[in-house]
C-alpha cells in the first residue's frame, strides 16, 4: 500500500472509486469495468480507481488489474486487522493523498452495478448538496430482514433521518467526511468498526457530523 500512496503523491482527482475486496475473482472484473464506464460517461475520465485487498488467495487482485479499463486504478493488500472496515479504510487514506472531491465505494461481489449508480453516488457531494449518499435499492419486501428491522428504524428512531440503506454497502462520500474518518482514534479503527461495522459507523458519523447531511441516491 505505501507503495501506491508514494505513486499518487502529487495527483489529483475528481471522483475516486474504492472497490474492497477478498476472495471476489468471479466479480470484480465487472465492477471494475462498470465503474471505469461511469467515471468516462459522467465525470469526464477525471477519477480513480482503487482495489483495497484482503490478501485474496483466488487472484482478485490480479483480476482486477488485468481488467481493461479507460481509468487508471490500483490495487494493493490493505494494512490491519482483517474485515471491510480496514479496507476501506486505506481506500480513505489513499482519497485523502489524491485530494478528491468524492469517493464512491463499491462492494466487489455486485452483479446488478451500472455505470449510472457512480453518478447517483457521487453527484449530490459534487453539487454541495450531501456529505454522504446512501444508496436506495428495490427490494423484495421479505429481503434485507437486519436492514428493515433493525438499522432503519433504529436509525430513524435516534436521529429523525430516514435511511432506508443505513448499511447498504455502496456510498458516495466527500472529502469534508473522509478527513472526519479518518482523524477517529486508532482505538476505533481496531474495533469492530474494523470488520462489518463499517457500513452503520458511516453513516452513524455522517449523519451527526458532517457538514451537508445525508441524502438517498
Amino acid at each position: 500500500m505505501k507503495e501506491v500512496l508514494k505513486k499518487l503523491e502529487g495527483k489529483r482527482v475528481s471522483i475516486l472509486v474504492g472497490i474492497p475486496s477478498y476472495n471476489n475473482a468471479e466479480t470484480i472484473s465487472h465492477v471494475a469495468k462498470t465503474a471505469s464506464e461511469g467515471i468516462v460517461k459522467y465525470f469526464n475520465g477525471d477519477g480513480l480507481i482503487v482495489n483495497s485487498d484482503g490478501d485474496s488467495s483466488d487472484g482478485t487482485r490480479e483480476v482486477f488489474m488485468s481488467t481493461e479499463t479507460d481509468v487508471e486504478k490500483y490495487s494493493f493488500v490493505y494494512e490491519g486487522i482483517p474485515g471491510k472496515g480496514s479496507a476501506i479504510k486505506a481506500i480513505f487514506e489513499v482519497a485523502k493523498i489524491v485530494d478528491a472531491d468524492a469517493v464512491v465505494l463499491l462492494d466487489a461481489d455486485l452483479r446488478s452495478v451500472q455505470p449510472w449508480w457512480v453518478e447517483r453516488l457521487a453527484k449530490p457531494i459534487l453539487d454541495g448538496k450531501a456529505s454522504y449518499v446512501a444508496p436506495h435499492y428495490l427490494r423484495h419486501k421479505y429481503d434485507g430482514t437486519i436492514t428493515n428491522n433493525v438499522c432503519y428504524p433504529l436509525t430513524s428512531a435516534l436521529y429523525g433521518k430516514k435511511i432506508r440503506q443505513p448499511i447498504g454497502g455502496d456510498f458516495g462520500i466527500s472529502g469534508e467526511l473522509v478527513s472526519i474518518y479518518l482523524s477517529k482514534p486508532e482505538s476505533v479503527w481496531k474495533s469492530d468498526v474494523a470488520r462489518f461495522g463499517i457500513d452503520i459507523w458511516m453513516t452513524t458519523i455522517a449523519v451527526n457530523e458532517s457538514k451537508n447531511g445525508v441524502v438517498q441516491a
